[in-house]
């Protein structure tokens, strides 16, 4: 019997500083949470549960399912256990695909990508033991990924349970400029406590994934809603029907959102047509309102949340550009935003003081490798 299921504990990865937020969702999703680690928190849960933080959660990467634990002290031993003590026949086929994502780190196997390899080769042989041909190994779109991570000879293989980051939402439509990924986006939202009390504006929302994200926690969406989790058929103790359920049910909860509680603008109209095409294939979609548009241009309103994610660092080419950038902003929040509140990711703690109004709290965000922070601003 595999761990996950005598257990009933997974592992949930988490984008860098979001592990509260994430901690947070986790416990509302009913997941009991066992530890917090950097990038990471160790959860039990029952398998409805686990359904529902699939295809429900707004924060978290991927969610681990441990097959097997064991100590490691050498690549001999870690081919021999895991060719002999994990029958990966009962989890995939022949003809099917997989991949494997390896971590190592304070071991005396000091090379991650040959720790893999070690693990690929016990795989692949015991499917050539019985048939006397391997799966195919496909890095990119594979059917079945499984996770390698070995810390202080502590070895720990594990089922990718949606066999993809959660983080993709399927709603992307093209690429633009350095889109912000959605958790973060979701993070950011979470962090505003907006609840629809008033307009939610996004002046510099290029592709839309901040809008996007406050449409779906506002009307429920859930986070998988477009998102094809078919990695979870291959969970060994797959409920289909339970998972339908779970899913039907989280469908029932999708409200409508009011004509115009949810507003963007920018200057492309190329970037405006990505979040169009993004946002009609989610329910009430249609209903946010796409500007073209300066800031600076856009007329005064009042009682209202600003949150936005100005270009920084190679979308503007010099530090005095966007020095220059933050500077108009801010001049926009107090001349154009009277009785609003503001949430502005900046690119760095140093370009917070150049929008020249008082934040009245800044919390650390990762973007990708980047530290940004995003700053609270209330003006009256």
């Amino acid at each position: 019997m595999f761990e996950y299921i005598k257990t009933g504990k997974y592992f949930a990865q988490i984008a860098g500083g979001l592990e509260a937020h994430a901690k947070e969702e986790l416990l509302s999703l009913g997941a009991e949470v066992i530890q917090e680690v950097p990038r990471g928190i160790r959860f039990a849960c029952d398998k409805e549960t686990l359904y529902k933080i699939i295809y429900k959660a707004r924060l978290v990467q991927r969610v681990l399912a441990p097959l097997i634990s064991l100590d490691c002290h050498s690549e001999k031993y870690l081919y021999s256990q895991l060719n002999k003590n994990v029958d990966w026949l009962s989890l995939f086929k022949l003809d099917e695909t997989f991949s494997i994502v390896s971590n190592v780190s304070d071991s005396k196997i000091g090379n991650s990508l040959y720790a893999g390899q070690v693990m690929k080769d016990a795989i692949c042989d015991q499917f050539r033991d019985k048939y006397n041909a391997r799966p195919n190994f496909d890095t990119k779109n594979p059917d079945i990924s499984f996770s390698l991570h070995i810390r202080k000879n502590l070895a720990t293989v594990s089922f990718d349970v949606a066999g993809k980051s959660l983080h993709k939402r399927n709603y992307r439509q093209g690429v633009n400029v350095a889109p912000m990924q959605e958790t973060l986006a979701a993070a950011v939202i979470k962090l505003t406590q907006w609840n629809g009390e008033n307009t939610l504006m996004d002046i510099m929302c290029g592709s839309g994934t901040l809008l996007i994200e406050a449409l779906m926690k506002y009307c429920h969406i859930p986070a998988g809603y477009l998102r094809d989790d078919n990695g979870i058929f291959y969970l060994p103790d797959f409920d289909q029907q339970l998972w339908l359920k779970v899913r039907e049910d989280a469908k029932k909860e999708i409200i409508e959102l009011p004509d115009g509680l949810i507003c963007g603008s920018d200057v492309s109209s190329k970037s405006l047509s990505y979040a169009r095409k993004a946002l009609d294939l989610l329910p009430s979609g249609d209903k946010v309102k796409l500007e073209v548009s300066k800031f600076q241009d856009l007329p005064v309103g009042e009682n209202r949340t600003i949150v936005c994610n100005p270009p920084y660092g190679v979308r503007m080419g010099n530090l005095d550009r966007t020095e220059e950038l933050y500077k108009d902003l801010g001049d926009f929040l107090k001349q154009k935003c009277p009785q609003s509140l503001a949430y502005i990711l900046c690119g760095s703690a140093d370009l917070v003081p150049k929008l020249r109004l008082r934040a009245h709290w800044k919390k650390s965000l990762k973007n990708g490798n980047l530290d940004t922070k995003l700053a609270k601003i209330i003006i009256k």
